[in-house]
């Protein structure tokens, strides 16, 4: 029986035939992605994911492919996910402070954890704490333990997100070989800390480590923009084997009959990479097809032939209109996340809320008037995000 598999990868398995459709840059890249030893975050139907840190958060929003990976691997679920990362920010929340001291930043941050009121937080700080190194390890760890002691209040479904590692650009770049030893240091503190509060570990240090082995050939040589700022590539690169870490599985497997057609109900893919040279294809690998040549097709898709041999390697196979509905689900993340920005930081916060608002205060009102719209995204994601049938052929 031929087996499909995505990460997207969909395999199917049809007679004695194995098919494996994969998504992903490389085979080599999928054996390196997720933690086969890690616990699966375990979501349920209804749950408010608040997604809280600094710079590496925020700009998670930005590009959707975090919260597109989650949402395709739990379409049955509605899930409401709310960025509450800020750029710059510690574990004392000071970035947030505004005009005020950091006592009045770590409030507002509070207030925004009410706002969205998560059962399931994700939480990523110690980028910016280290670049004190060994000499600020112990204020990060105290300031972090208290900043989890008031969440603790709100959910014990805590995901703490260790901090990413800096890529090695040229000059007149720094060297990052020093904050890197750094990193490796909070890293250790983070997992301590969440073993003895029985949280589990998103560990993008060591997902970052492992992208410096990933080669021109499949993605761009640098996954940042300046050592530290992650592309739209580098947040597609990560997302997906974030979410495999979490537990959300990007391969799915599917038993098919070998030889003819078969329609199935498949999981939307997760797209190829943005800057790839066919991102309306996806990549099949079928294992076990009898020796000579298959033709192979998804739908009314253009099909493609080739010799059992290749196909047992990965060929790409046309299948735009699936990559669209991928694209339409991210889309339509991306416009949640727009609102959900301007309803937790309206532009014009100082006339709104702060020192200005006897001139224009009078409009804070219309901020909670982003609520309907922010759900309604919300029930275009699940409506979206709903698997698809698919018809496979085989001949």
């Amino acid at each position: 029986m031929p087996v499909f598999r995505t990460p997207s990868i969909f395999r199917f398995l049809a007679a004695s035939v194995a098919v494996v459709l994969t998504l992903l840059a490389s085979n080599s890249l999928f054996a390196q992605s997720g933690d086969a030893g890690a616990s699966k975050l375990a979501l349920r139907d209804g749950d408010r994911i608040a997604l809280i840190g600094g710079t590496f958060i925020e700009r998670t929003q930005y590009y959707g492919y975090f919260e597109l990976a989650i949402q395709i691997a739990n379409p049955d679920k509605k899930l409401a996910i709310r960025n509450l990362g800020w750029s710059g920010d510690e574990a004392t929340a000071i970035s947030r402070a505004r005009f005020g001291d950091q006592k009045e930043g770590y409030n507002h941050l509070m207030k925004s954890v009410e706002l969205v009121n998560p059962t399931v937080i994700l939480l990523g700080y110690g980028t910016n704490e280290a670049f004190q190194g060994e000499g600020g390890l112990e204020s990060f760890k105290a300031n972090y333990t208290k900043l989890l002691d008031d969440l603790k209040k709100r959910t014990e479904r805590i995901v703490l997100v260790t901090p990413p590692l800096m890529e090695k650009h040229p000059t007149p770049l720094p060297d990052p070989a020093q904050y890197n030893a750094n990193v490796k240091l909070y890293q250790q503190a983070i997992e301590e800390l969440a073993y003895d509060r029985g949280y589990q570990v998103l560990d993008l240090t060591n997902l970052t480590e492992a992208s410096e082995s990933v080669t021109a050939e499949r993605l761009p040589k640098y996954l940042t923009s300046n050592g530290q700022h992650f592309t739209d590539v580098g947040y597609w690169y990560l997302s997906q084997r974030m979410a495999d870490q979490l537990g959300f599985e990007t391969s799915y497997q599917h038993d098919v009959k070998s030889g003819g057609e078969q329609t199935q109900t498949w999981q939307l893919p997760y797209p190829r990479s943005p800057v790839g040279e066919h991102p309306g294809r996806i990549v099949l690998q079928v294992e076990g097809l009898s020796p000579g040549e298959h033709t192979i097709g998804l739908n009314d898709y253009p099909k493609v032939a080739e010799t059992a041999k290749q196909w047992s390697k990965s060929v790409q196979v046309p299948a735009q209109p699936l990559m669209d509905k991928t694209e339409e689900l991210r889309q339509a993340i991306l416009r949640k996340n727009q609102l959900f920005f301007d309803r937790f930081r309206p532009q014009n916060e100082t006339y709104l809320y702060l020192f200005r608002k006897h001139e224009q205060g009078n409009n804070a009102v219309e901020i909670p008037q982003f609520d309907p719209l922010i759900e309604e995204q919300d029930k275009k994601i699940f409506e979206l995000k709903q698997p698809v049938p698919v018809t496979v052929h085989i001949d």
